[in-house]
């Protein structure tokens, strides 16, 4: 009989640090929850804090803004295709001199933004206080030259790309 209450014992000894353990390991994964969660709230808070509460007003660098804004003259004419983009890429190579990684950034946001911000001239309005202060006059010439060779491929400029060019052009180069 005394075995039969040590093995009991024993038993129940376990049963009871066995219940302890998942005790613990539930508490864990609440800690854990916890935390993916605050990791989350914070990534969100950054994205947020980056794309304001406009889909242009994360953009800093006239870069990534003349690629948004080449970008989204360029879809006026049509959809574009890879090999647009590698005419932008160009441009923002030759005119912009931003290196590889800079190039990849600016066209993934400017695919992104033209197809949040359908009107070019709303690009041009946001964008054209960054360019006057952050560009001298021959780069300003060159951004409008960029965006006018920009418009003439496949054609001569649209009315709605010829509208926005006047308006790049008499933002920039009126002062």
């Amino acid at each position: 009989m005394p075995i039969v209450a040590l093995i009991l014992t024993i038993i129940g000894g376990i049963a009871f640090w066995w219940w302890r353990a998942q005790q613990v390991k539930g508490a864990a994964d609440t800690v854990i929850d916890a935390a993916g969660k605050a990791r989350g709230m914070v990534s969100r808070a950054r994205f947020k804090h980056r794309a304001g509460s406009s889909v242009l007003a994360g953009v800093d660098t006239p870069g990534m803004a003349a690629a948004a804004l080449i970008y989204s003259l360029m879809s006026l004419r049509r959809p574009l295709v890879l090999s647009d983009e590698d005419k932008i890429d160009a441009m923002l190579e030759a005119t912009c001199r931003m290196n590889k990684r800079e190039r990849e950034d600016a066209m993934a946001f400017a695919a992104w933004a033209s197809g949040q911000v359908p009107d070019t001239n709303e690009i041009v309005r946001r964008f054209l206080p960054l360019w006057a202060n952050t560009l001298e006059a021959p780069q300003r010439q060159e951004l409008v030259e960029m965006a006018l060779q920009a418009a003439e491929l496949g054609g001569a400029p649209t009315d709605a790309q010829s509208v926005a060019i006047r308006r790049l052009s008499a933002g920039l180069l009126a002062k």
